[in-house]
């Protein structure tokens, strides 16, 4: 099933005018400038310091947080798993956001934790490498790492055989890009059955979107996410930053799981789901477009009703998507 517009979950005149009241207040804070490394650094140790002084662990009780390190030919990342109690009817593989250049796992706790809870997934969520040298391959080699020891210890490790792969912003297009390299590797992918993929970045470059973007743009600044892009990929042009390794959207696409795409309309990187949504669709037929309406960059983490509706979707993809396969596979026996 395709699903286009606001019509996939049960916004109400209410959900939306709160959120574009929320929006007027948002149009008075400090927009978030990636490309300046002194504010992600700043952002950084902010959120660890926040993080120093709250409780450890999932926000959900019936949620187990542990941290293990894992290694994949030679190479090693670290995650941060929360289980739930009972048997778990399969992993989702989370990458956090943050430009490539802030934020770590545990920033998911919250959204991870009621996935886990309600979803009865395990929740693995990656460690990767911060781009603070001014280098994206690192967090990309750390992603593709990640996905390929869940696929080869996922049944040994966590008893399950069904994986679905998530992000956001940044973390969005590091899943994309680990599920493209390894499908290009030709990986067995069978056990991959969705990927919810929240307001990534597909085109290194800079699609329409972000390039038309103003410093109006609320929460990220637009032009500075652009130079973002840039900086991280230094003495290229545009032909090499579209290269299928750094940029998914120039990837073949055939073959890959169904995926849900879900982006703000008012979010400065529109274009890139936009763009990804159609030619995964086309590639696949399997691929879900949700377009938030008064929905800014990180719009699923704002204190609002339209937020919570919005994880809550996502949690019911999840669900599904997991079940389905499961189905499939009793059928097949």
């Amino acid at each position: 099933m395709t699903i286009i517009g606001p019509d996939a979950i049960s916004l109400t005149i209410s959900d939306r005018l709160r959120a574009a009241r929320f929006n007027r207040v948002l149009d008075w804070t400090p927009r978030f400038k990636p490309h300046r490394r002194w504010q992600s650094l700043l952002l950084h140790a902010l959120l660890r310091a926040a993080q120093a002084f709250s409780s450890a662990g999932a926000t959900c009780p019936s949620v187990n947080t542990s941290q293990r390190v894992i290694c994949w030919e030679g190479h090693h990342v670290e995650l941060r798993v929360l289980q739930p109690k009972g048997q778990c009817k399969g992993i989702y593989l989370d990458f956090h956001g943050g430009a490539w250049v802030m934020g770590n796992a545990r920033f998911n706790d919250r959204v991870n934790s009621a996935i886990a809870a309600e979803c009865q997934t395990v929740v693995a969520s990656v460690e990767y490498r911060l781009a603070r040298d001014d280098r994206i391959r690192p967090s990309i080699e750390d992603a593709l790492a990640a996905t390929g020891w869940i696929l080869e210890n996922m049944r040994s490790e966590f008893g399950v055989d069904r994986v679905i792969l998530g992000g956001e912003s940044s973390g969005a297009h590091l899943a994309a890009c680990a599920l493209t390299a390894l499908s290009d590797g030709q990986a067995d992918l069978s056990s991959v059955v969705g990927a919810v993929l929240f307001y990534g970045t597909y085109d290194i470059a800079g699609t329409p979107s972000l390039r038309n973007s103003s410093a109006e743009a609320l929460i990220m600044h637009g032009p500075s996410a652009l130079q973002n892009l840039m900086r991280l990929t230094p003495g290229m042009d545009d032909a090499q930053r579209r290269s299928p390794s750094l940029s998914p959207l120039f990837c073949d696409l055939a073959g890959l799981p169904a995926a849900l795409f879900i982006v703000g309309e008012l979010d400065p990187v529109l274009d890139d789901s936009l763009l990804m949504y159609d030619k995964w669709q086309n590639a696949n037929h399997n691929a879900t477009l949700l377009i938030v309406p008064e929905g800014p960059h990180g719009m699923n983490r704002l204190p609002t009703r339209m937020a919570s509706k919005i994880n809550d979707f996502a949690r019911q993809w999840i669900k599904k998507a997991i079940e389905e396969a499961r189905a499939r596979d009793n059928v097949l026996r």
